[in-house]
């Protein structure tokens, strides 16, 4: 695909102050990106896309068993269009950018954009340009305040840490191997921090005083599977309490494969336990 050139760009709102050629440059990435993603159109993809993404993307779909890249193109979630909305930030920091938009973002799904909500989307510098990285959407709920605030251009929302630009190019993950059995991993942390390794930092997972959890990368192997776990109990927490499950995925069920809370009371917990999960066959663990 051709590089786009800036008279295809829609024409959307402007706020005054916006970067016009930051903005320009990061638009026909964006928008490199979206048509790729519409026609299932992998070189395309693989030009528009920053290469953690890429990555990033691949061990997800790897780990739930699922063909890449064929499955990144089967989400009924699209890439929402630019046209309508009004551009409120472009802005860089080292090797990263973001562009921010506010109205009806719309990504396809039954019934369309209903309420006006921001949505932000991330880039990263490499060798030959701005790659898109990820997207934020901001759904304000009946936050019609804020809402009448970004209609007059207002930002003070924007120096939020979560919007922040790190200015750093993120490390790019390593390939992980495909699972011999998809499994996820549950964390409730309650007056603790934790961090958790499964097979040599395939896997990292750090909940700190709430719960969480994910699909392992990578999976389980058949065999001995490693996991470090490194808990710490916040200061001024006199009853903390940790647990750790690890769940088999088979489509939409999942069954508990391995559960994990720490053996000494927490007063001597120990800075790290090595465990692990051993899997015989995809039925049976010990």
């Amino acid at each position: 695909m051709a590089a786009l050139p800036a008279v295809l760009l829609p024409s959307l709102g402007r706020a005054a102050g916006v970067d016009a050629i930051l903005r320009g440059t990061l638009e026909r990435a964006y928008i490199g990106w979206a048509e790729a993603m519409k026609r299932g159109d992998l070189a395309a993809f693989s030009r528009y896309t920053s290469r953690y993404r890429q990555l990033c993307l691949r061990n997800e779909v790897v780990s739930l068993g699922q063909p890449w890249p064929r499955a990144v193109f089967k989400g009924i979630v699209q890439a929402p269009a630019l046209t309508g909305l009004t551009c409120l930030d472009a802005a860089q920091h080292g090797d990263t950018a973001r562009l921010v938009y506010f109205g009806k973002v719309d990504f396809g799904l039954d019934g369309g954009a209903a309420a006006e909500n921001p949505v932000v989307l991330r880039f990263l510098r490499e060798s030959d340009g701005w790659k898109f990285d990820w997207l934020q959407f901001v759904n304000l709920g009946k936050d019609d305040a804020t809402r009448q605030s970004l209609r007059s251009g207002g930002s003070d929302w924007l120096k939020s840490p979560q919007f922040a630009l790190s200015g750093s190019y993120p490390p790019v993950p390593k390939p992980c191997r495909e699972p011999y059995q998809v499994a996820g991993i549950s964390v409730i942390a309650n007056g603790c921090r934790v961090s958790i390794s499964i097979n040599a930092g395939i896997h990292v997972e750090s909940i700190e005083n709430d719960s969480g959890g994910r699909v392992i990368t990578g999976g389980l192997q058949k065999g001995l599977n490693p996991v470090v776990i490194s808990p710490a109990v916040l200061p001024g927490i006199a009853s903390p309490s940790l647990q750790i499950a690890v769940l088999a995925k088979n489509g939409s069920a999942s069954r508990v494969l391995w559960k994990w809370s720490p053996p000494d009371p927490p007063a001597s917990w120990k800075p790290r336990y090595d465990t692990s999960i051993f899997i015989k066959s995809s039925a049976a663990v010990r």
